[in-house]
């Protein structure tokens, strides 16, 4: 009896080990009270199968004694097998944790699709929108709709350069908020972000302008743009401004009606090494985070968000109608009806027309999916 009580003792021991050490785990990962609560009573089940059936197994005769034992063995090592993972699963983590996990998996998912089309399954990009709005708040509901509206446009294939350098920077924004002592410092100094950020959303006008026919005043913007971007000459710039005026000014003497100046995101039309130039300004975007958004661009956001947030009431099932029957037997007894307008009518925001962007937000990432 003694050898029970000492091996049901060792076993206790390293259980209670091993739950403080996976209830650090679990906090680590922001994991719920009920995660914590569920790894608690595994291992309470374990001590207390220690002490009710090893003295038992112990004082049974000798031939059923191992039969016994080993059945003993298989079920407390199947319970103490069952993966932590499961728990969290369940449990569920902080949502303000799990907006954070999701955060970066949305940047992982976006940097995949745009690598190569078909990397990931419309049905997985799908299945995290729904995710995302599942653990929408009202005090992260931007930072939702913004992560969103990035898959959104991945599926519906409508990424546009500059909308997705304004998420970009303004996701950084919120998240800072949100975890202030858990973000990055920032790559590059608040200005020199800015200056980066201008050159980008000038860049990406241009490409917007180009990627349409040409009209005259669309030709009078883009050869003012043209003109303008020698303000963003530097040492560190100037063979990227360089490239982009020599393949704009070879667009412009030779201009093909349906064929865009830059076609997606083919920077090879800027020379040999204009990928490398794009790259060498833009590898990640975190050289964004921390630029100034001026009115326009936050305007801009706000009616990107408006624009998707009218196309998901539209896609979403009209709620069932009152049932007619009741309505119609109890017609008699109701007022006559008035000629106020339903209570049920909301305003929805008017639809806009920002494009998208390659940028990831991953700082390890490479934007646009470009290696």
């Amino acid at each position: 009896m003694s050898t029970a009580i000492i091996a049901a003792a060792a076993i206790s021991v390293l259980a209670l080990f091993f739950f403080i050490a996976e209830g650090d785990g679990l906090s680590e990962a922001h994991a719920r009270t009920r995660a914590q609560v569920l790894n608690a009573v595994r291992w309470a089940v374990v001590i207390a199968l220690s002490w009710v059936l090893i003295p038992s197994a112990a004082s049974q005769p000798g031939p059923d004694r191992v039969t016994i034992i080993v059945g003993l063995a298989l079920l407390i090592g199947a319970t103490i097998l069952i993966p932590v993972r499961w728990f969290v699963q369940f449990g569920g983590r902080d949502p303000i944790w799990e907006l954070r996990r999701t955060k970066t998996e949305v940047s992982l998912l976006a940097n995949k699709v745009r690598l190569g089309k078909g990397a990931v399954p419309v049905s997985r990009l799908e299945e995290t929108i729904s995710h995302i709005r599942a653990i929408r708040t009202p005090s992260t509901a931007e930072l939702c709709d913004l992560l969103a509206a990035q898959i959104d446009d991945l599926v519906a294939g409508r990424e546009s350069w500059n909308e997705a350098g304004r998420r970009s920077i303004r996701i950084d924004e919120l998240s800072r908020e949100v975890w202030p002592y858990d973000m990055p410092p920032f790559e590059v100094h608040l200005d020199e972000a800015t200056f980066f950020w201008r050159l980008y959303r000038h860049f990406g006008r241009m490409m917007e302008i180009g990627s349409v026919d040409a009209t005259p005043d669309s030709l009078r913007e883009f050869s003012e743009l043209m003109a303008s971007l020698d303000e963003f000459r530097r040492p560190d710039t100037y063979r990227f401004v360089d490239a982009v005026l020599q393949s704009a000014d070879h667009w412009l003497d030779n201009p093909i009606k349906g064929t865009p100046w830059i076609a997606g995101y083919g920077f090879e039309v800027l020379g040999p090494n204009g990928l490398d130039e794009v790259l060498k300004l833009w590898r990640r975007d975190a050289v964004l985070w921390g630029a100034h958004l001026d009115d326009e661009d936050r305007l801009a956001l706000k009616e990107d968000l408006a624009r998707h947030a009218q196309e998901t009431a539209a896609t979403e099932p009209e709620p069932e109608p009152e049932e007619e029957v009741k309505a119609q037997s109890a017609e008699s007894d109701e007022p006559a009806p008035s000629d106020d307008p339903p209570t049920w009518a909301s305003d929805q925001p008017a639809p806009s027309d920002d494009p998208p962007t390659w940028a990831s937000d991953q700082p390890a990432e490479p934007v646009n999916g470009a290696s």
